[in-house]
């Protein structure tokens, strides 16, 4: 998954004659990271939190992470896409995985915090079982002048498990 791509817009701007795209659609910020290392603790410990940093202007963030699984034939990897903002229950993801009894299956589902959804994805987050999901983002100010996307992992597990999470982050506005 590469956000970038439809971020992008159409280059057809029949009456801006002489203008290129990129001198009037700024492409958002792109931002990248791994996460294979994390302890999770399983409940009631918890959650795990990761801070990426954002600019402080930022007022909403599109991500789009990837779990450890394999979910289906040729190890294609289970995933999330979503948006953060500034509020603390507003963000809402699409998650590709799922608890199934078979790698050879996966789930698709809708989560949203203005919904009351209590995880923002499905149990994809580590490669040792279905037990790490993604529970909350959102864009705290960490000072006077920063701010970070805020993920917080929740290990539904007994132990503790690794996290195993990839993805990207395009700052919108």
């Amino acid at each position: 998954m590469r956000p970038q791509d439809f971020m992008e817009h159409p280059t057809v701007h029949a009456a801006l004659g002489n203008i290129a795209i990129d001198q009037h659609h700024i492409r958002p910020s792109n931002i990248e990271f791994t996460d294979t290392t994390s302890i999770v603790p399983p409940l009631p410990g918890g959650p795990k939190q990761i801070d990426i940093s954002v600019p402080y202007a930022a007022k909403a963030v599109l991500f789009s992470l990837q779990g450890g699984l394999s979910i289906a034939e040729g190890g294609a990897k289970p995933g999330v896409i979503g948006v953060a903002t500034r509020t603390y229950s507003g963000a809402t993801c699409a998650s590709l995985g799922g608890q199934t009894a078979t790698v050879l299956t996966a789930y698709c589902a809708i989560y949203s915090g203005p919904g009351g959804a209590l995880n923002l994805s499905h149990k994809i987050f580590t490669v040792a079982g279905r037990y790490v999901s993604l529970s909350l983002a959102y864009l705290p100010a960490t000072g006077p002048s920063t701010r970070v996307l805020r993920l917080e992992f929740t290990n539904y597990g007994a132990s503790n498990y690794t996290l195993w999470c990839k993805g990207e982050i395009q700052v919108l506005g």
